[in-house]
Order: C-alpha cells, then sequence, then structure tokens
C-alpha cells in the first residue's frame, strides 16, 4: 500500500514538472525586451552620454547627438536644447528663435506640459503676451501649478488680455490648492486678494488661511509688524527682515513706523531680482532701462511694485497711465487702482527712480508725497 502511494506521489510530481515547464518558458519568453524597449533604453543612455558632453561645455560632441535623439521623440534632448539655445548656455550660442523651435518640438508630443511653461515664459519676457497666454493655458489645463500661478497673474495685470479679477482668482486658487505641488506665489497672492477683496468678497477668515500658507519672509514679517492673525510684535517682525537680509524693507523702517524724512537725491543699490523687461529682446546691448519702485504704506498694508517710464513706447492691453511727481508712468490697471486709492486716503506713496535698472539698479532719487512732515511744514505756513 505504502508502495502504491509512492508511485503516486512521483506521478504528481512528475507531471506538475512537465506542466511547469511550459509556463516557465513562456515566462521567459515575455521577459524577453522588445526592438522598441531595446531602442528607447539604448536613446535613454545615448541622451545622458551627450546631456553630460554638453554640461562639460563640449557642444560640437553633444549636439548632433541630442538632435537625432529630439528628431527620434526624446523630448528631454528637445527639452535641453531649446533651453541651451535660448539661454545661450553651455558653450552654445544664444538663438532664440531655435530655442524656441526646439521648444515647440517638444511640446508637441509632450504630456507634462513643462514645455509649454518654458514657451509661455520666453514670450511673456519677448512681451508677446498673446502667445504667453496661449502656452500658460496649455499648461494650466495640464495641471502645472505655475502655469495656473502666472496665468492668474497676467489676468490680474491685463497682460494681453483685459483685465479680470474672478479668471485672476479661479487660477491662483487652482495653482495654490494644487495636490502635485501648491504654488508658494499664488498662495501668498491669496493674502492680498483675501484681504483687499480683489476678485471675491473681502474676507479676513480666507486672509488668514492663506496667511497660514504663506512662507514669504517679508508677509511673515509684515503679519507680526500689524498684527495680522499673529500677536502684534515689531521686535519680531524686525527680526525676520534682519535674519532674511531684506535690506529694502528695513530700508523702509521709519515709514512703517511713520517717522518719514526727506529723502530726495538718495543713492543706493537696489536689491532684488532683475525686472522682467530686462530680459526682453533689445538692440542696446547691455540694456540701459529706468524703472520706478513704487510704494505705499498705511496701517493695514505695505506694497510694493514696478512701473515704468517712457521705455515702453506702446501699451498692451490693459496696460495704463498715472501721473505722480511730474513723471507718466506705464503700469497695469491693478497697480494704478491701489496708486489711486492710496491718494484717496492720504497714505504715504514713495517712489524711487532706478536708473539701469538691469546693470545694477542704482536709485538716483526718491519722490515722497503725503508725507506727514510735509503737511505739518504747511501747516506750520500758514
Amino acid at each position: 500500500m505504502k508502495r502504491f502511494f509512492l508511485i503516486l506521489l512521483l506521478f504528481f510530481l512528475a507531471m506538475a514538472s512537465v506542466q511547469a515547464a511550459p509556463a516557465s518558458k513562456k515566462k521567459a519568453a515575455e521577459k524577453k525586451p522588445t526592438a522598441a524597449e531595446i531602442e528607447k533604453k539604448k536613446n535613454e543612455k545615448d541622451f545622458q552620454e551627450a546631456e553630460a558632453l554638453l554640461y562639460r561645455q563640449k557642444p560640437k560632441k553633444a549636439l548632433p547627438e541630442l538632435t537625432r535623439l529630439c528628431e527620434k521623440s526624446h523630448l528631454r534632448a528637445c527639452s535641453l536644447l531649446g533651453f541651451a539655445y535660448y539661454s545661450g548656455r553651455y558653450g552654445v550660442p544664444q538663438n532664440t528663435e531655435a530655442g524656441i523651435d526646439w521648444y515647440k518640438k517638444c511640446a508637441e508630443k509632450e504630456k507634462n506640459f513643462f514645455c509649454h511653461k518654458e514657451l509661455g515664459r520666453i514670450y511673456y519676457r519677448m512681451g508677446d503676451y498673446g502667445n504667453a497666454l496661449t502656452y500658460y493655458k496649455k499648461a494650466s489645463d495640464g495641471n502645472d501649478a505655475d502655469a495656473q500661478y502666472r496665468l492668474g497673474k497676467m489676468y490680474m495685470d491685463g497682460k494681453g488680455v483685459h483685465a479680470n479679477y474672478e479668471k485672476a482668482l479661479k487660477y491662483m486658487r487652482k495653482a495654490a490648492h494644487s495636490k502635485k505641488a501648491p504654488n508658494k506665489s499664488a498662495r501668498c497672492a491669496l493674502v492680498e486678494m483675501s484681504y483687499f477683496g480683489i476678485g471675491m468678497r473681502r474676507s479676513i477668515k480666507d486672509t488668514k488661511y492663506w496667511l497660514s500658507l504663506c512662507d514669504n519672509p517679508l508677509v511673515q514679517a509684515l503679519m507680526s509688524f500689524y498684527g495680522h492673525g499673529v500677536p502684534k510684535d515689531k521686535e519680531k517682525a524686525k527680526t525676520i527682515l534682519l535674519q532674511t537680509d531684506l535690506k529694502e524693507t528695513l530700508a523702509d523702517w521709519n515709514d512703517l513706523n511713520g517717522q518719514s524724512q526727506p529723502s530726495v537725491g538718495k543713492k543706493t543699490v537696489r536689491d532684488q531680482l532683475i525686472p522682467e523687461d530686462c530680459l526682453k529682446n533689445t538692440d542696446r546691448k547691455p540694456p540701459r532701462i529706468s524703472t520706478y519702485a513704487v510704494k505705499i504704506f498705511n496701517p493695514d498694508f505695505y506694497r510694493s511694485f514696478d512701473v515704468h517710464d517712457g521705455y515702453i513706447e506702446k501699451a498692451g492691453i490693459g496696460d495704463q497711465t498715472f501721473e505722480a511727481c511730474g513723471i507718466t508712468f506705464y503700469t497695469t490697471p491693478e497697480y494704478k487702482r491701489l496708486v489711486i486709492k492710496a491718494l484717496k486716503n492720504k497714505n504715504v506713496i514713495k517712489i524711487s527712480r532706478y536708473a539701469n535698472a538691469c546693470l545694477g539698479a542704482e536709485m538716483t532719487g526718491v519722490c515722497d508725497l503725503n508725507l506727514s512732515w510735509r503737511e505739518e511744514e504747511k501747516e506750520e505756513e500758514l
């Protein structure tokens, strides 16, 4: 009987091995890579080698290979070529048109919309707001939070479109609520939009919510300075400004405290990012642009933004002008609204003129409007 069961067990084991053999062969056949997969793997390896060559400033060896890969629909190669030509990096001669062409080849087939966003950024810098809007919209539809923020900013400023605060709010909220990577600038922009009621009803509740998510050091300092959503603490505000080395706001400390003094003719070097207009294509080498930084002070908020003088020969859709200190400024509808509101409220307004804004931006003069010391002087004269 035992022998019978042993023979039966051996029989079943043999049958199992016979059935397993074809299965294992089938599995092995399934693991064998296809020709397309082999080519894809090879192209990725070739791209990494060409990328390394380009980073080592060897464009003659890298560019032909990157061009071949881009033609084979390797989109990272197209994107890298676009960046190299547009920015003139890695020993590649700067060529804006070539950079745009390579980015467009990338945008034709990509699904993550990075190249769409880059094209939007390039066209915006060129002042071609129509194309910038088109590509930012495509990237926004692909849920790119940065593109959504920039699109919202265009609707806010009236660049390429008529200013539309409701649409600006829509895209700012999309960018700020992005599940993949919430946009920090959009969160901070919503602080201001909810506080002033831009595109929505004014809401202190929303303002406090967005303040809790905005990690901009200037906003954090002003929260403490004015007691917005946190205990009022001017010393803490100053500590934040010192720690983050925000020289411009520290220089305005007296204005924030209502202790302004005449400052016409002051000279200093500006410590902020180069204005977008410095990146435009221009015959000037290097470009020499004069800009004006407008700062508004009142007990509830501090606001700073740039406007331009006659450098902008023709205003785009939505661009408007205002006059102050005998100068006509070109600006956006939103900035003009803030200036008019500040003038009506008799807030402190300081306009600083920066010569050669693209070359270090030296401040050559300051015009102060509605300052308390001027009002006191008038009273004394009477």
